[in-house]
């Protein structure tokens, strides 16, 4: 109910006067006098109460600083502040000032009578006074959050009548193609066929050749299925995440995003569950602006309904969370009606959707679609990898640009022409795939579909990994040889426990500093034996301390030169840990034989401004080595401790705090 302030004015200076001789006044441990009385203001019968200034009352100022107004069903408060002025508040009682939190822990009731006005009215005669004012209007806030969520819960109700019932065939599709199925046999020892049951096609079937968790087809259907022995697999529970685009009114769209659990025991009964879980709501305003209105469907909450508008809670976005994740499955039988006569009709998104067959988020595509035209024929070419790295933007800290998507033709936008489109097809290349390929165009070399996966499988890191062994040999010597050699030095555990090499893309960067080095100590680069060493892992260290003797002195002065702008921009301490440039050459090369690791190799590089080297180290001990690592167009490209050790976790978590203040994302255009 409106209280009316008009009205209330009137009353907000009652004319009462203190006893001067009264001992109240001069209780120090108070700071306000609380009268009291019940009146009719308004039509209504009001509660009002009067909080006096002791002090101010002590000196016959007797001008009550609060006045409270309370009905049954509303409160108010008119504050005077000290140049005169009135002020209107709408807060509790123990609220009511600023200086407190709570207030009537500062306040005394003048007379019995005045206490009793209050419960009296409040109709708690056993409480005392400021207890029965703060259930009273507890009472009052609790009936007004009620009433507003109530109008908020209608306005989500009113919203929602828009979304359209599901395709009858939603869960078949979730069952049939999405699911993984199974079949279940009681193992036996013997090599005839047994009998199992198939979860997809629901019917017994024989199967011969059978291991525990291993993929196969069923015989039956033909389903891809994963083989599972009762007593072994004694519960099951796949979970995703599958969304569908509707049309609701105009040009409006919404994504419903759907949680699917589904469990198999033992006795292979399953039991499916789906629920709807988000909606987002996807149109485009009068100035072409995608805009965006996000619900999430809360289990425990709600009065009229319990969809909310906003994003779902969560606890830590550095953490997985299930029922937050929006990025599932796209059902797309229904995209072709949907997009038909809209800006989006030609966006490829049903074909994006079936090549990948990966979780993906709608809205980004949507998006991007519009800023970036190339998209479209990047799906139609079935280059969904790139796809992806234009519109999810996957460099988070920026570097050169392999993308080009204001480019207008094909060679224009990816830096490669027509003629290699059937090798980047073979492989459905991705970003660093294709930074490869223009690279080994550049270079005067051709990939074949083998190198560029072989390339991918092994998560190397640079192109230069590959272009400088490709100078003295062929793309499969450099495979064969980072294999063998990988099988040989895998098992080096050095300080710590560490692995050396704990991957061929460990290796393949070894290998190219040790010819890098070898090149500039004028080795026979045409002897095999210099080109292929039986042991890697020697060759490069003997090479790296004849090098380090050879350039110590040569770009001392380049790297003084660089230090000071170095040290402002990169330097970074928190935790522990801090990031210093080196001052000299030789403190490079000092790190390098510490750490016995080849970063001595990198002074060229470093005077040559090709790359920054910086160094990690323990605040406590900041002259002793502890990290190295190498920044290279804006992004980090390796780390490197003891021996080669990969950074700790407490290493990582510092590096990526450096990375936010010392390396900002740059402009993507590669970002939807």
């Amino acid at each position: 109910m409106k209280m009316n302030k008009r009205e209330l004015r009137k009353f907000a200076d009652p004319g009462l006067n203190f006893n001067p001789g009264d001992g109240l006044l001069l209780y120090k441990e108070i700071e306000y006098i609380v009268r009291a009385a019940v009146k009719i203001i308004a039509g209504k019968r009001t509660l009002a109460v009067y909080f006096y200034n002791r002090e101010k009352s002590a000196e016959n100022c007797c001008i009550p600083e609060y006045a409270l107004f309370q009905l049954k069903d509303d409160y108010i408060a008119l504050q005077r502040t000290d140049d005169g002025k009135l002020k209107w508040r709408t807060s509790c009682i123990d609220n009511i000032s600023e200086k407190y939190g709570s207030f009537t822990k500062k306040c005394a009731f003048y007379k019995l009578r005045d206490e009793q006005i209050i419960t009296s009215f409040c109709g708690m005669e056993n409480s005392t006074g400021f207890d029965a004012l703060n259930k009273l209007q507890t009472t009052v806030m609790t009936d007004r959050l009620i009433i507003k969520q109530k109008a908020r819960d209608r306005a989500i109700i009113e919203r929602m009548r828009v979304i359209p019932a599901i395709p009858r065939d939603f869960n078949d599709w979730i069952r049939n193609d999405l699911l993984p199925h199974y079949i279940f046999y009681q193992y036996k020892r013997t090599k005839k066929p047994i009998q199992g049951y198939c979860t997809a096609c629901c019917r017994d079937v024989l199967i011969k050749g059978q291991k525990h968790n291993a993929s196969g087809k069923c015989p039956g259907c033909g389903k891809d299925i994963i083989f599972k022995a009762k007593g072994v697999a004694k519960k099951l529970c796949d979970r995703i995440t599958v969304q569908i685009l509707q049309k609701t009114a105009g040009n409006e769209f919404a994504a419903r995003i759907f949680k699917v659990k589904h469990c198999l025991n033992s006795s292979c009964e399953p039991v499916l569950d789906i629920w709807e879980n988000a909606r987002l709501f996807i149109w485009r305003d009068e100035s072409n602006i995608i805009c965006e209105q996000s619900y999430f469907y809360d289990y425990n909450k709600g009065l009229l309904t319990k969809w909310r508008e906003g994003t779902r809670p969560r606890f830590s976005i550095y953490q997985y969370n299930f029922e937050c994740d929006i990025c599932g499955y796209l059902y797309v039988k229904n995209l072709d009606k949907i997009l038909a006569g809209t800006v989006w009709q030609y966006s490829q998104l049903e074909r994006f959707a079936d090549i990948d067959c990966e979780p993906l988020e709608v809205l980004p595509y949507l998006k991007g679609y519009l800023r970036y035209p190339a998209i479209e024929y990047l799906v139609k070419f079935g280059l969904t990898k790139l796809t992806s790295h234009i519109v999810y933007g996957k460099n988070e800290y920026g570097g050169e640009e392999i993308i080009n998507t204001n480019g207008k033709t094909f060679r224009e936008t990816l830096g490669v022409g027509l003629e290699d489109l059937p090798v980047l097809q073979k492989v459905n290349a991705d970003i660093n795939q294709l930074e490869l390929y223009q690279a080994l165009k550049k270079q005067g070399f051709r990939a074949d579909e083998t190198l560029l996966a072989w390339y991918k499988e092994q998560e190397i890191s640079l192109p230069e990994n590959i272009l400088i062994p490709l100078k003295y040999t062929t793309p499969f010597k450099i495979m064969r040889y980072a294999e063998e050699q990988f099988e040989k030095l895998k098992n080096l555990v050095k300080n710590y426990g560490y692995r050396r090499y704990f991957n061929k893309s460990a290796v393949l960067s070894e290998y190219k500093d040790y010819l890098s080095m070898s090149e500039k100590l004028e080795y026979d680069m045409t002897d095999t034996f210099i080109l292929f060493p039986k042991n890697l892992q020697e060759s490069h260290d003997l090479a790296s301390k004849l090098y380090d003797i050879k350039k110590a002195s040569i770009f001392n002065g380049i790297v003084q030169e660089a230090y000071q702008g170095l040290l402002e921009q990169y330097s970074y301490k928190k935790d522990g840990l801090t990031v210093i440039p080196p001052k000299t050459s030789k403190e490079i090369v000092k790190e390098g034989q510490k750490l016995h690791h080849c970063v001595a190799s990198y002074v060229e590089k470093v005077a040559k401004s090709e790359c920054v080297i910086l160094f990690i180290r323990q605040t406590e001990d900041i002259q002793k080595p502890f990290y190295t690592m190498e920044i290279r167009n804006g992004k980090v490209v390796q780390i490197h401790g003891q021996n080669h050790a990969a950074p700790t976790p407490e290493v990582n978590k510092f590096l990526e705090q450096w990375k936010r203040k010392k390396l900002p994302p740059a402009n993507k255009t590669g970002a939807a």
